[in-house]
């Protein structure tokens, strides 16, 4: 028989039964609550520590030239990394990636060391790897060593068309040129996947929530190999004329297409530091005054409002002008002048006596009309409208100051844009730069199949076909005769315009011995299929010397690569001119040390001038309007073959604007 138990023993055994089954209901209670009412909030707590989202980035679209050359790509790359503290032998591993990376052995073998000593467990070996790097470390099977994978945009063809293209920053995103323009086709969409982590952050598994949508391609019109011949050619005209800059484009003036479109100091956008100047567009961003080759927009102007014609001449007074108090200078003491000969001639005050016979409300709108002053829309940051002051700023003089194409500020993709009005039969065709925009998925260049046309922009007429025909012939005229002699091209006939516009030196408040030297053409004359703007900044020599030579250089090559017929015999007539042209140059009277157009009142008296008429007798037409065209003669001609007479004839006197009758014979 067991002994009785102890009441307080009794009293402590069962207040101990009731704590244990209190504490059991406690436990059970917060089990309850975490497991049951609070599982939710915990299930998420413990999934926000366990998983994260990780952004996928989306493959950047590839820029191509019109024919499939690649331009810009984003290639996957590969950063090698170790964990210092689990290599086993610290000389093996820098000999490995010595020989296979080409880094120096001694030197990483030294970082390698510190790392070690310091306890650090992690060390980037090389950034960027190729993919023949990576495969060969790969290869290897060493756990130690450590891959990320990213990818970087890459610029196969270095600095050609930079500026066109532009560039991307630290982000990845477009900072410069297309790539900035373009960011939203470019960039594609970034996707998302949850990723299941360890303790130390470590990934396990994935999975995609969101499919990352690739950007799409971009097809330029440019042709790279017209676009490299533009840079390497403005490129050594500007290193051997002594120049500071230059800009150039080469257009398809029938649909607008830019084929190339350069500016130099150039740069490569594969490269981190890039010097800011030499980022800068030139040609689109930098409008300049154009000078003389504006005048081609004067004289269309008034020809296209019945104003004047090729034939209607103007008495250039001896080369002075006094024009509300300012006394304008032409280079060469001119008296009377037909409109083609003010072109050919590059006369200033022709020029203005043109300008004269419109209302400046009637010059302002065909200005406007030619696409001045406004943007041409081109997808690329920081494109300048240029400068047409309204004409509520115009002064007395202004119109004979925009005549010659000064108190206006023009980009060189305008100045093609207008230029190509003329060589297309009249109309403004937008300027275009994409060609077509086309899904990344597409395997291969097949721009019809993959990708869809972008639409056309409305065109507008601006002149009729006879004024077009008319120009045309008149531009000819500069080339065959006048100031653009150097422009010739073999095989082809060729129309443009020079222009030498004098620099404004803003500091000193006056004009300098500087000018913005320029050719403004296109070619073949009767079917124009490329226009060229070349302009050289800074130079010391006229446009007719320095540019005209780089627009016979550029277009020819571009006719070569285009494969354009030619449309005149391969004969020496048609050869380039190097370095001979007339006087092109702007308002000022050169001679003056100050060069600005504001001199004294002038009250010279305006007189006409006698002269001789020469010998035609036995030339051919070509020849004859070379003869002519240099003392400013005018002729009638009538026929083919060689000049078999001559009214009035050689030796008897001819005033200026008389015309020289000429029959042609066989």
């Amino acid at each position: 028989m067991s002994a009785p138990i102890h009441p307080a023993v009794d009293r402590r055994a069962r207040w101990l039964l009731r704590i244990l089954v209190l504490w059991g209901v406690a436990v059970l209670a917060r089990l309850f609550y975490l497991q049951i009412v609070k599982h939710g909030y915990y299930a998420e707590l413990a999934e926000s520590q366990q998983t994260r989202l990780v952004e996928i980035p989306a493959h950047r679209g590839t820029i191509y030239d019109r024919n499939g050359h690649i331009l810009a790509i984003t290639v996957p790359v590969e950063t090698v990394v170790v964990n210092p503290q689990q290599v086993p032998s610290l000389e093996v591993a820098a000999s490995i990636f010595s020989q296979i990376l080409a880094v120096p052995e001694a030197e990483l073998l030294t970082n390698l060391k510190l790392k070690f000593e310091e306890k650090r467990k992690y060390f980037k070996i090389v950034d960027q790897i190729s993919q023949d790097q990576a495969k060969r470390l790969k290869s290897l099977h060493l756990g130690w060593i450590q891959f990320e994978s990213s990818s970087i945009r890459v610029y196969p063809n270095d600095q050609l068309a930079a500026h066109i293209l532009g560039g991307v920053d630290f982000e990845k995103r477009g900072n410069g040129g297309v790539e900035q323009g373009l960011e939203d086709e470019l960039a594609g969409r970034p996707g998302y996947a949850n990723m299941v982590t360890d303790v130390r952050h470590r990934g396990l598994e994935s999975v995609v929530e969101v499919e990352p949508l690739p950007g799409h391609d971009v097809v330029l019109t440019i042709d790279y190999r017209v676009q490299y011949e533009l840079e390497k050619l403005l490129a050594e005209a500007v290193a051997v004329n002594n120049c500071w800059s230059g800009r150039a484009i080469v257009m398809d003036p029938h649909t607008g297409e830019i084929l190339a479109m350069a500016s130099y100091p150039s740069y490569n956008p594969n490269l981190k530091v890039v010097d800011v100047e030499a980022r800068q567009n030139l040609a689109l961003q930098s409008p300049i005054e154009p000078g003389s080759v504006f005048k081609v927009f004067t004289i269309a102007s008034a020809i296209q409002e019945g104003k004047v014609k090729p034939t209607t001449s103007f008495h250039c007074g001896n080369g002075k002008l006094n024009l509300f108090g300012r006394v304008i200078h032409d280079h060469d003491p001119y008296g009377y002048l037909a409109v083609e000969d003010i072109l050919a001639k590059s006369s200033n005050i022709g020029a203005i006596r043109v300008a004269q016979e419109l209302t400046e409300k009637k010059f302002f709108d065909y200005i406007k009309l030619f696409g001045f002053g406004s943007r041409t829309g081109l997808p690329m940051p920081g494109e300048s409208s240029g400068r047409v002051l309204r004409l509520s700023k115009w002064s007395k003089s202004s119109i004979g100051s925009v005549a010659m194409g000064h108190e206006i500020m023009a980009t060189t993709v305008q100045l093609g844009q207008g230029a190509s009005v003329i060589a297309n039969g009249g109309q403004l065709v937008p300027a275009r730069l994409v060609r077509q925009i086309r899904s990344s998925s597409n395997e291969g260049f097949q721009m019809k199949q993959a990708g869809y046309e972008l639409p056309t922009a409305p065109r507008r007429t601006v002149l009729s076909p006879e004024t077009v025909v008319q120009m045309r012939k008149m531009m000819e005229h500069v080339v065959l005769t006048g100031t653009g002699k150097s422009a010739k091209i073999r095989g082809y006939s060729v129309g443009g315009k020079t222009g030498s516009a004098q620099i404004y030196d803003f500091k000193a408040k006056a004009y300098t011995h500087k000018y913005h030297a320029s050719f403004m053409g296109f070619t073949p004359v009767n079917d124009p299929r490329i226009v060229t703007v070349i302009t050289l900044n800074g130079s010391s020599k006229y446009g007719g010397v320095v540019a005209a030579p780089v627009f016979s250089d550029v277009t020819a090559a571009a006719l070569r690569i285009l494969n354009i017929p030619k449309d005149l015999p391969d004969d020496s007539r048609s050869d380039p001119i190097k370095g001979e042209a007339l006087n092109d140059a702007p308002f000022a009277l050169l001679s003056e040390e100050k060069p600005v157009e504001e001199v004294e009142n002038s009250t010279d008296q305006v007189t006409k001038s006698t002269l001789v008429a020469p010998n035609y007798m036995g030339l051919t037409l070509r020849a004859v309007l070379e003869a002519a065209s240099e003392k400013g003669f005018r002729i009638d001609p009538s026929g083919s073959g060689l000049v078999r007479s001559q009214l009035p004839a050689p030796g008897e006197p001819v005033s200026y604007g008389q015309k020289i009758k000429l029959r042609f014979g066989r």
